[in-house]
């Protein structure tokens, strides 16, 4: 199977480049397609803290990922009998585990922005 995918992708391939339309020309050779004119070169060094902002930000955009699954799953969590599954009630009593799971993931997470922000990785300047 995996074979025949990379079979077929190297087939696609091959069918545009020698079959599709080639009408080379100086604008599409150009290597930045919004129009203005290359400043310096492309391989140019960004500063480290581009690179912790942008770990920063895959760290909180994660945590969202994972605040969904937990909010769909808070009322079985905070139950310590079942749920109903018609009603959607709780049979037995509340528990804070759902609660406290959360406090506890938020915790650390508020700890690791603290860290951040006192290494100076986010904020203005």
């Amino acid at each position: 199977m995996i074979l025949g995918g990379v079979g077929f992708a190297f087939a696609l391939t091959a069918a545009a480049k020698y079959l599709g339309p080639s009408r080379p020309s100086a604008g599409k050779d150009y290597p930045y397609e919004c129009g203005s004119d290359v400043i310096g070169s492309p391989r140019a060094r960004f500063e480290v803290k581009f690179y912790q902002v942008a770990i920063v930000f895959l760290v909180f955009d994660i945590e969202t990922a994972f605040l969904y699954p937990w909010a769909l799953k808070y009322r079985a969590l905070s139950c310590l009998g079942t749920v109903d599954l018609q009603t959607r009630v709780c049979t037995g009593g509340v528990s804070f585990f759902g609660l406290g799971e959360i406090l506890v993931f938020m915790g650390i997470l508020i700890v690791a922005l603290a860290y951040v922000w006192r290494k100076r990785a986010v904020g203005w300047e």
